[in-house]
């Protein structure tokens, strides 16, 4: 991995955060664009990009030939191994995996974040811009659980919101669904019979 020790998630975190309040201040107008998923995520990446330098405390020249390459020869991409934004080294080293979503990010979604994390993600994120919020939503996976915290659009601070059992809310998904689909079937019986 080379000189990833740098990169705790803390520090990775921070980044994160930064480059969402430079997203906000200066790209802001981005997410008011229909299907602004790639744009957004090359916003974000361009952003991290800085700010990865700024809390590493190198370089902030664009014209020095290695502003793209950090410690670790560690690059920021966009659409990478399912991520959104991957932080990573393009071999074995992914430090931080990033899904957006301009919604509430789905189950599939939420799954995938877990998913991204067990293939090995030092630090995996979901980023929700929810345009009509004060906040972003963003989703946090641990061995058990997901985290949710609010991310405030205005201030740039960061606080948890909950934390939910993945798996107690698998079950209890399973079971409404079941529900669900027992009343979809009573409505086309009775559709059938009236035909």
């Amino acid at each position: 991995m080379g000189s990833s020790f740098r990169y705790t998630n803390l520090l990775l975190f921070e980044a994160f955060e930064s480059a969402l309040k430079q997203l906000l201040d200066e790209d802001s107008n981005v997410l008011s664009w229909p299907k602004s998923k790639a744009s957004l995520a090359h916003c974000l990446a361009g952003q991290l990009q800085l700010s990865l330098r700024k809390v590493l405390e190198l370089s902030q020249d664009i014209a020095n030939p290695n502003f793209f390459s950090l410690p670790g020869n560690i690059k920021v991409d966009i659409f990478v191994e399912g991520s959104d934004v991957l932080v990573h080294d393009r071999k074995n080293a992914r430090l931080l995996a990033i899904v957006l979503g301009t919604d509430y990010l789905s189950k599939t979604q939420q799954d995938h974040l877990q998913a991204l994390q067990n293939m090995g993600c030092q630090l995996v994120l979901g980023a929700a811009f929810l345009p009509q919020k004060e906040y972003i939503l963003l989703y946090s996976p641990r061995q058990e659980s997901l985290e949710y915290y609010h991310f405030n659009k205005v201030d740039g601070t960061t606080s948890l919101l909950k934390q939910k059992e993945v798996d107690a809310e698998a079950d209890s998904l399973q079971l409404l669904l079941g529900i669900k689909e027992r009343k979809k079937k009573k409505k086309r019986v009775k559709i059938s019979q009236d035909q």
